[in-house]
């Protein structure tokens, strides 16, 4: 199977599975955007989420703990 890149995996933050549950901003990390939500990554089959206020993209590493 031929993998496609793009733009919004390119650019993304990469989050452990010990990082969740997972929130935006992140500690130290645009904290005066938006409110804190909690984006559900981990039900997402891509691994991949992106922030609806700051349109920050998260991918899943399941392969790190």
């Amino acid at each position: 199977m031929v993998t496609k890149k793009n733009k919004k995996s390119d650019e993304a933050i990469m989050v452990k599975v010990s990082d969740l549950p997972l929130s935006c901003p992140r500690d130290n990390y645009l904290k005066l955007s938006h409110p804190k939500i909690f984006l559900p990554i981990e039900k997402e089959q891509d691994g991949l989420i992106q922030c609806p206020y700051c349109s920050t993209v998260y991918k899943l590493d399941k392969n790190q703990e």
